[in-house]
Parts: C-alpha cells; sequence; structure tokens
C-alpha cells in the first residue's frame, strides 16, 4: 500500500466503506432527482399497494397540500370518491400483468372541498429481475380545458336546444293556424259577403267567433315573439323611420278597437321631418301593443293620446290614457311574464306578456322604455329610441299610401279572365279560398292538390298569379317555385306564399327566392282581395 505524502490528513472512514457501484447509481440517478423536484409538472412516486411514498412541489401544489402531507397517504385519500373505482381498476390491471401502465383523467379533492381535474399517465417500474417495485405517476392539471370543454358542450347543448325549441314552435304555429284559417277566414266571409247580409244577431254571434279566434292568434303570436326573443333568433332591420307614418299606421290598426270601447284616439302630429332609428314592423308592434293596452283598461268615454318629439339624440314618444291606472307595487311587477297585475280577475282579455315584448323589442332597438301612473289617474309610457337624420320631402314613407280594400266587386277595367293557380293539400283551406274568389268573379280558380301536379298545371297553362301553400304532401312551395324558376315559360309567373309557418326565416327565405308576397294563416281576406285587384291591375308588389 503506497504511503501518503507527508502532512497529507487520513481519510475519513465513511469514504473508504462507499460502495463503489452505489457511488455510481447515485451519480445516474441524480438528474432524475433533479428532473422530479424541478418539473413543472407533477410526479409521485407510489407503492404497489398505492400508498405515496414520495412527490415533488407541483404535483403537491395541484392537491393543494405540502409534499411531507402527502407521503404515507394512500391515493385513494386524495382522490374523488367517485373516481376511486375506476382508479382501482387500472391498478389491479397493471398488478395483474395484464398492462405496464395507464392514462387516465381523474379528480382530487383539495382540503378546501375544490375538485381538481387531472390527465394522469402511470407506469409500472421493475426490478433487475423483473419483479415489480413501484408506481411512478405523472400528473398534469387539466382543470381549465375541462371547463372550457364543458363550457362548449353546455354550448353545444343550449344551440341544440335552441334548435329543437324552434323546430317545435314552427310545427305549433303551423299546426294551430291552420284551424284558426278556417275559423276565421269562414267567419270574414259570413261578415262581409255582399251576396248574404247578416242580420244583426248574426253579424253579433259572427263578431264574437272573429274575437275569439283574433284572441287565441293573439297569444299564440306572443308566445312565439318572446320565445323567438329568448332565444336570440328575432331578426332585426334597423332603419330610419318616419314617426308620423308609424304612429298613423298604428292608430289605423286600433281604430276599429277605441269605436268597440267608446275610447277617443287622438296624436299630436310630430315635428315635420321627425324620424327614428328603428326597425319599421317591431315598432309599429311596439306602439300598436301600448295603444291597445289604453284602450283596453280605459274607461268609456277616455281618451288616449300619442305624442312625439324629438329631444337631443333622441325621440321620445308617448302614449297616454285616461284609464284605471296602476299603484306602486302594480309597476315593480309591471314587466313580469304572465303577471296581469290583478286583470285576471275582470273579463279583460289578455296573456300577461305584451308588455314584456314591448320593453324586450325597445331594448332590442337600443331603446328604453319608461312609465309613470297613479290609481284612478291614467297612465302614460315612454318610448326612448336614437334620432335619425331629418328627411327630406323626396325621402316621404309610403305609409300615407296605403290602398283600401273594397270587400264588393271590384270593377278593374280588365275585361279577359284573369287565372289563379292555388296549390293546397287541405281541403278546408280550398273550399275558404273557393269561397273568397266568388268576390272576384274576373278570376278564375284552378286548384293543385300537391306540389307536382302545380308544375304541371303551371306548365301546361301558365297561370296570371301563383298562390303556393308552403307545406305541400310531396314538396315545399319553395320547391315549387324553383322548378318553375328553371323553365322559362314558366319563370315570370308572380309567386304569392300563402302558409301557416309565420317563422322569419321561412318568410326571408321565401322572398329571396323571388316570391312577390308572403301572406299568413289565418288568410286576412282583405289583404288577399287587394293584392288580386294590384295584379288584376298589373300592379304586382
Amino acid at each position: 500500500m503506497p504511503s501518503q505524502p507527508p502532512g497529507t490528513p487520513p481519510a475519513p472512514i465513511d469514504d473508504l466503506l462507499v460502495d463503489p457501484h452505489q457511488a455510481l447509481a447515485d451519480r445516474r440517478e441524480a438528474p432524475y432527482r433533479l428532473i422530479f423536484s424541478r418539473a413543472g409538472i407533477g410526479m409521485a412516486r407510489l407503492s404497489l399497494s398505492g400508498s405515496i411514498l414520495e412527490v415533488n412541489q407541483r404535483f403537491a401544489d395541484i392537491v393543494g397540500r405540502q409534499p411531507s402531507q402527502l407521503v404515507g397517504l394512500h391515493a385513494d385519500d386524495i382522490t374523488h370518491p367517485q373516481d376511486v373505482a375506476p382508479s382501482r381498476a387500472h391498478l389491479e390491471s397493471v398488478l395483474a400483468g395484464r398492462q405496464e401502465g395507464f392514462q387516465t383523467e381523474k379528480r382530487y379533492v383539495r382540503p378546501d372541498g375544490q375538485v381538481v381535474w387531472a390527465a394522469i399517465n402511470v407506469v409500472l417500474l421493475r426490478e433487475d429481475d423483473g419483479q415489480p417495485r413501484e408506481l411512478v405517476a405523472v400528473i398534469e392539471d387539466i382543470s381549465e380545458r375541462q371547463r372550457m370543454q364543458e363550457a362548449m358542450s353546455s354550448a353545444r347543448a343550449a344551440e341544440r336546444a335552441s334548435k329543437a325549441k324552434t323546430e317545435f314552435l314552427s310545427r305549433m304555429s303551423h299546426e294551430l293556424r291552420t284551424p284558426l284559417n278556417a275559423m276565421l277566414g269562414f267567419a270574414q266571409l259570413l261578415r262581409v259577403d255582399p251576396r248574404h247580409p247578416l242580420h244583426d244577431d248574426q253579424r253579433t254571434k259572427v263578431a264574437h267567433i272573429e274575437r275569439a279566434g283574433a284572441h287565441l292568434l293573439a297569444m299564440l303570436t306572443d308566445v312565439l315573439d318572446l320565445s323567438r326573443i329568448e332565444a336570440g333568433s328575432l331578426p332585426m332591420s334597423i332603419e330610419p323611420l318616419a314617426v308620423g307614418d308609424v304612429i298613423e299606421a298604428a292608430l289605423a290598426m286600433t281604430s276599429n278597437q277605441a269605436t268597440d270601447a267608446s275610447v277617443q284616439l287622438l296624436a299630436t302630429p310630430p315635428e315635420t321631418g321627425l324620424r327614428v332609428r328603428a326597425d319599421q314592423l317591431r315598432l309599429r308592434q311596439v306602439l300598436v301593443n301600448l295603444l291597445s293596452n289604453a284602450i283596453k283598461y280605459n274607461r268609456r268615454s277616455g281618451q288616449v293620446l300619442v305624442e312625439a318629439m324629438g329631444v337631443g339624440d333622441e325621440v321620445v314618444i308617448s302614449v297616454s290614457d285616461t284609464g284605471r291606472g296602476m299603484d306602486a307595487q302594480q309597476l315593480a311587477h309591471l314587466f313580469e311574464p304572465f303577471n296581469r297585475l290583478g286583470a285576471e280577475r275582470t273579463p279583460i282579455e289578455g296573456t300577461g306578456i305584451g308588455l314584456v315584448i314591448v320593453k324586450r323589442l325597445v331594448e332590442l332597438m337600443q331603446g328604453r322604455i319608461e312609465v309613470s301612473s297613479q290609481p284612478d289617474a291614467g297612465t302614460r309610457f315612454r318610448i326612448w329610441l336614437p334620432r335619425a337624420e331629418r328627411q327630406t320631402e323626396a325621402e316621404d314613407s309610403d305609409f300615407g299610401q296605403r290602398v283600401r280594400t273594397n270587400f264588393g266587386s271590384l270593377d278593374t277595367g280588365v275585361d279577359a279572365t284573369l287565372t289563379l293557380l292555388y296549390a293546397e293539400d287541405n281541403a278546408i283551406n280550398v273550399e275558404l279560398l273557393r269561397q273568397v274568389m266568388r268576390m272576384r268573379p274576373q278570376w278564375h280558380l284552378e286548384i293543385a292538390r300537391d306540389g307536382h301536379t302545380a308544375i304541371a298545371m303551371a306548365r301546361a297553362e301558365p297561370p296570371d298569379l301563383l298562390l303556393l301553400d308552403m307545406h305541400l304532401g310531396d314538396m315545399s312551395g319553395l320547391d315549387v317555385s324553383d322548378a318553375l324558376m328553371m323553365d322559362a315559360n314558366t319563370a315570370m309567373i308572380p309567386r304569392v306564399a300563402l302558409s301557416a309557418d309565420v317563422m322569419p326565416d321561412q318568410i326571408a327565405e321565401a322572398r329571396q327566392r323571388g316570391f312577390v308576397e308572403y301572406l299568413t294563416k289565418p288568410l286576412d281576406v282583405s289583404r288577399l282581395l287587394n293584392l288580386l285587384d294590384c295584379c288584376a291591375r298589373g300592379e304586382v308588389p
């Protein structure tokens, strides 16, 4: 044994006893220990029974504990109760030799009760002789990803539910409007047919039928509108509108109701050129609803006043009545769906959702609604909407040019007989139209019971006007229209829809595909007659 240099201290006994093989193993394990301790992903060593032998700091952070608190615990102790059984099944499969490891997603429960989702990759380590030694797990926190997936799943589910709801409402609307078409259509014919005038008692009974049918139709329309608003599927076409024209149209639509209720409708003309940015159909719907309520809840010989004025960059339209008014408690619940504020105990008809629709329509048009009222002193609603630039005389709208319909036979100056081809598979609807057409003897009516027959008849003898139901037995009205558009001899035939489908996307699609008008069921007899008269004069819309 060589001697040590003079002055060299003797080697420590521990160094002399170090196993060189162990030192080599320690040096090889050092990089692993460094990775284990500093990895940005969770790591854990577990015994074959599932007890925790060692964890790194990242894993401890994931499960909300200190590393020292985890050593000695069983993996099941920190696992969500619903995930314990699947975890044990995976472990048993590895120990039985059916697999060398497994990947899964599971939940851990932190001490504060918070649940953490984790993706886990577990492998089995073996001794040199092949015997299982321990398990090593790599754990990744996927809670945020899981939340995003759940949100996307919820959004897709909501979208499917919304679509199903829309389809259901469309079918319900169609099925309810079809019998209403016969009810209200024949009632209108009984009332206006000049060949068979009704005596007073009969006229009163027919009026009851029309009123009940109109109430049912109004309820159906309100429910559909509210559902479309809540689903975000109600289309809006915001444009500059002449305030005076919209008010005039709303007054015209409620004038008969006011007359029947002995209520006077008054309007203060707005300043010349006052315009508002709104959807024409929906603003008119808002005003008609407010006017109708002001009439219904008024007193006999009462008044309803409509005013409009510009205030800065806004327009305010007010509807005031001299009716029963409301107290503070009623005002607090005014815009709650289906809450009629006690009116359900009176003979006054209503659904309790009209004002809800009004408020939401106004908000969709970037406006707001205000209301003031006192018991026995009347109520005033104020609608605030964005103001549009002043119009010029050349930009006047055509509200004042509406055509008044004569229910009697109209002399159009056309001697030749005109042909209307009506495609409809419902016998009652066909009979209703036959009765309506008797009031226009210059028109000859042809009936097609299905789409293919309509196409064949139109090609054989092109009619002057084609009236199409949108849901025929063998094909849709849109399909019939498309087929005729492909033929040069029938492409120019004016096509009008007559359907119980009142969903906006259906109406918009029909107009985009060349329909000149879209009539809805229940049939407005006056509107159809007016259309026939315009067509006879060559004034197709």
